[in-house]
């Protein structure tokens, strides 16, 4: 269908037509993006308020000028990786540069029509690379599902799950109701204690990193002057968490708990004055490594106050729900997300009986979860590697709104998706969230879907779901601090599971070989190198395959006595016959005997050129000096090649007039 066209039919569907309809149909998506928006931010180690924002700005204004206005747009987990890489190395500031800079470049890609060309990539490397980011984020949230933290590498988080399965194993231990409630209240002051300090160490991190030398110069100073402030806030107010756990009746419960809990404290003390002292002298060389102390020891505080066999009967708890309403769930239960479902369920038995775990950390100002963009992270952060980051995200993000858009138009009857245009938007998208510091957003396949099935008719219902999500987050904060963190995580590691397409990489390594190991190679080398290099490899591997299957050409002469006396030679063609394979062609033409009748079969090849028909017609020109003659079914080659050899272009008539013989037998 042409644009035109599709403009025209839109503009025959007036929103208001079927506000019944969409309005339903929002509440539905609103429904699967509200835990979905939280989760993938948690998924990024980013606070919760960007995950929430992103899919606010991906409905109220994205919605408005998408391309494909029933495809639905949020935070995605596709780019947790990327984001999560980005605030591991240059922090929270730095991802909104990151996000501008993929918006800016989406925007341009649309503006200058190279929609299509983004959804030129070998489905191989697509699902490849979508099975690799399935599986990091299954073996990151396995982690957090327990009440953990990820490691800090792909190849750390899956080798360590053995260990993070032991933690979450065992039968969960019953406590008293007041030590069970003293404990949230501890893991929340000592996890927000431990968030501060590892900001402390990550900013000085890439001071040290930048500027390794021994003598201190004056910028060094500065800025190492510049965090001592907060390293001793975070002193003081870890020694009045320490007061506050001296009075709690977790300090006074039996058992060797208490005692261990005792000697984290003492220890972390020791190593949060240490790391304060070493920033008050400007030692640089000492500051690295108290800062790792401090930051463990902290951590190592948190570890014993965490329940993990609590935590991951939560996870599993949230896994089991979806599973098992998906398998249930007739008719018009299936309205009903299971992913909400599973928020809903866990949170409730969770305060019911006030279950030791880590929570949601929601601010009371939603503007205060965010951090607003800011260029002083260049000072910190070469802009080389921003850009090379804003590069990826673009491209990851192109690729999975309109692979997504694709299979959105292939649900319903409406208007087709307008790729530059779904492309502008998402990149007008990006640029706001970059500004505000959100995360990153794509068209997401499972809200688009829910809003096509729960009976979604215009751009409305995407509108409006973003519309119930500000409302939500404006109105009902609260709420959001009851969601354990767990439950979260288990979404996000079904939803990673998911991403990873056993079924597809079966097929294909049925289907074609090639294909099969550029996926699995692609999934590989995103697992254990970086999510850039893998999917780079899966783009070069394909268009080597191209280029072989391209350059492959099997050429069969055979000669035998014809019927005139003269020798009748066969040349059986098969596989592509491009400018790559000239000289084998030509070699096969040297070995035909003076004066034979060449017959040509192509009956198995793919593909001609311009290059070797001109050499065929070369030859027989030379050829016909010695008495042979070439005779080719040019009726039948037009039929195959109409594009390459259409018998009204130059070449054919040429041949033609030449005298080069057409066997409509042969």
């Amino acid at each position: 269908m042409t644009e035109p066209a599709v403009r025209a039919r839109e503009t025959k569907t007036p929103w208001y037509r079927f506000w019944r309809q969409d309005a339903l149909a929002s509440l539905v998506v609103f429904l699967v993006a509200l835990p979905l928006c939280m989760g993938i931010a948690l998924a990024s180690g980013a606070p919760v308020a960007t995950g929430l924002v992103t899919g606010i700005i991906g409905g109220l204004v994205v919605g408005f000028l998408a391309g494909s206005p029933l495809q639905v747009s949020g935070p995605a987990a596709g780019l947790t990786v990327i984001c999560g890489e980005v605030i591991r190395q240059h922090g929270v500031p730095a991802l909104g540069i990151v996000v501008l800079i993929a918006g800016v470049l989406q925007l341009f890609a649309g503006i200058f029509r190279l929609g299509q060309w983004f959804r030129a990539v070998s489905p191989a490397v697509i699902h490849g690379m979508l099975s690799g980011i399935g599986l990091l984020i299954v073996s990151s949230q396995l982690h957090v599902m327990v009440d953990d933290r990820p490691r800090e590498s792909a190849i750390k988080n899956i080798a360590s799950i053995p260990e993070t399965l032991m933690k979450g194993m065992p039968l969960p231990a019953i406590e008293e109701s007041e030590i069970r409630l003293s404990r949230i209240e501890l893991l929340q002051a000592f996890g927000t204690l431990h968030e501060r300090q590892d900001e402390i160490e990550r900013g000085l991190e890439r001071i040290v990193t930048r500027h390794g030398s021994e003598e201190l110069h004056k910028w060094e100073q500065d800025h190492l002057a510049d965090f001592v402030p907060a390293q001793r806030a975070v002193l003081e107010d870890f020694r009045a968490g320490i007061a506050q756990v001296e009075a709690s009746p977790v300090a006074t419960a039996d058992g060797p708990r208490a005692r261990d809990l005792s000697d984290a404290l003492a220890t972390a003390e020791r190593t949060l004055y240490a790391a304060t002292a070493d920033l008050e002298t400007r030692r640089l060389s000492e500051v690295k490594h108290s800062q790792t102390d401090a930051l463990a020891a902290v951590a190592d505080v948190l570890a014993n106050l965490k329940n993990h066999d609590w935590a991951a009967k939560v996870g599993l708890l949230s896994i089991a729900v979806i599973v098992l309403w998906r398998l249930v769930a007739r008719g018009t239960l299936r309205l009903v997300p299971a992913p909400l479902l599973a928020v809903m369920i866990t949170t409730l038995l969770a305060w019911t009986f006030a279950l030791p775990v880590l929570y949601v950390e929601v601010p009371d100002d939603l503007i205060g979860g965010l951090t607003l963009l800011s260029w002083t992270v260049l000072e910190d952060v070469p802009i080389r590697e921003l850009v090379v980051s804003g590069l990826i995200m673009a491209v990851i993000a192109s690729a999975e709104t309109l692979l997504c858009a694709t299979a959105v138009d292939q649900m319903h009857s409406g208007p087709r998706t307008r790729y530059d245009r779904e492309l502008a938007a998402q990149g007008l998208g990006n640029m706001l969230c970059g500004m505000v510091g959100a995360l990153p957003m794509t068209g997401v396949i499972v809200r688009s879907a829910a809003n096509v099935q729960a009976g979604g008719k215009t751009r409305l219902s995407a509108i409006l779901h973003g519309a119930w999500l500000l409302l939500f987050v404006l109105a009902m904060t609260p709420l959001l601090r009851m969601i354990p963190i767990a439950a979260l995580a288990g979404i996000l590691v079904y939803t990673g599971f998911n991403l990873i397409d056993f079924r597809g990489f079966i097929r294909l390594w049925r289907e074609n070989r090639a294909e099969a190991a550029i996926f699995l190679i692609t999934f590989i080398v995103i697992v254990v190198e970086d999510l850039l290099v893998g999917v780079l490899t899966g783009v070069i591997l394909s268009a080597i395959k191209l280029l072989v299957t391209f350059s492959h050409l099997h050429l069969e002469l055979s000669t035998s006595a014809g019927s005139t006396g003269r020798p009748k030679t066969v040349l059986t063609m098969s596989g592509a016959a491009t400018f790559l394979r000239l000289p084998l062609l030509a070699s096969k033409l040297e070995q035909v005997p003076a004066g034979a009748s060449l017959h040509v079969h192509f009956e198995r090849l793919s593909y001609i050129d311009h290059a070797c028909l001109e050499l065929l017609m070369s030859w027989a020109k030379q050829h016909a000096s010695t008495g042979g003659k070439l005779v080719i079914d040019w009726e039948s080659l037009h039929a195959r090649f109409k594009a390459d050899n259409n018998p009204g272009s130059p070449g054919v008539a040429r041949a033609r007039r030449d005298g080069v013989p057409s066997d409509s037998a042969a």
